[in-house]
């Protein structure tokens, strides 16, 4: 898998809490955004994204197939449970949390899941499209029609940053996952908010695009962008060629 990964403080952010890891050779992604005002929100999202990438790694050292979406699953249930063990023999990190996005390529197909609003992206050249949708109380009042859009319940005051779902909230997570057959072409893209907060979607295909195919420009391109429109967050992201 060809992959190229940026993250970045921001312009307003005393301290970055996003957290990635990346292992091209394994097909590997992974994304964490610590929840902003909780404690510890970089050590949650450090801690699990090493441990996603740990287990995953784990098991494919020991050639236990498949590595599909269950495995994937269990991995972030780990992680979880990392974080909460975390919290119980550190005062300092009690509340910490975080978001997760992951992605493994295996193959001719590719398995991913999330929690939180931290998103996945499939790019091609005509389009993007997101395969996840953000477990955030805006975007439930969305699902259940009480505003037509993400955009009209913003400007109806409806805060963009309380989550439903995370990791180190509960003992017991929901993770959503969800698989894709590769195609020749495809990127993914998964990044935290501080990214899609400041830069809409069709702007994110188009500096994708116009990059010809050169994920480092692109990555670049789409930090600047999240930059250039006020940096109001930390901006992490990774781009993902996947390759059968």
């Amino acid at each position: 898998m060809e992959v190229a990964s940026r993250t970045d403080k921001g312009l307003v952010r005393a301290v970055n809490e996003d957290s990635i890891v990346v292992v091209p050779d394994h097909g590997l992604a992974v994304l964490a955004d610590g929840m902003g005002g909780l404690n510890a929100g970089e050590v949650a999202s450090h801690l699990a994204v090493e441990t996603v990438a740990k287990e995953l790694l784990r098991r494919m050292a020991r050639g236990e197939e498949p590595i599909d979406g269950a495995v994937l699953e269990a991995a972030i249930r780990t992680a979880n449970g990392a974080i909460l063990r975390a919290m119980e023999l550190d005062a300092a990190c009690s509340g910490m949390a975080t978001t997760i996005a992951a992605l493994v390529a295996r193959g001719p197909r590719v398995y991913f899941a999330h929690l939180g609003d931290s998103r996945i992206y499939r790019l091609t050249q005509q389009q993007i499209e997101c395969v996840t949708t953000d477990h955030s109380m805006i975007q439930e009042l969305v699902d259940q029609g009480l505003f037509f859009s993400l955009k009209e319940a913003r400007n109806a005051g409806v805060p963009n940053n309380v989550l439903t779902r995370g990791l180190g909230v509960e003992e017991s997570v929901q993770v959503d996952v969800g698989e894709a057959r590769v195609a020749a072409g495809d990127i993914y893209l998964l990044c935290s908010d501080g990214l899609t907060n400041m830069v809409n979607d069709e702007d994110i295909h188009q500096a994708v695009v116009a990059a010809a195919g050169d994920l480092n420009q692109a990555a670049d391109r789409l930090v600047q962008m999240a930059l250039q429109a006020g940096g109001l967050d930390n901006v992490s992201l990774i781009l993902a060629r996947p390759r059968r």
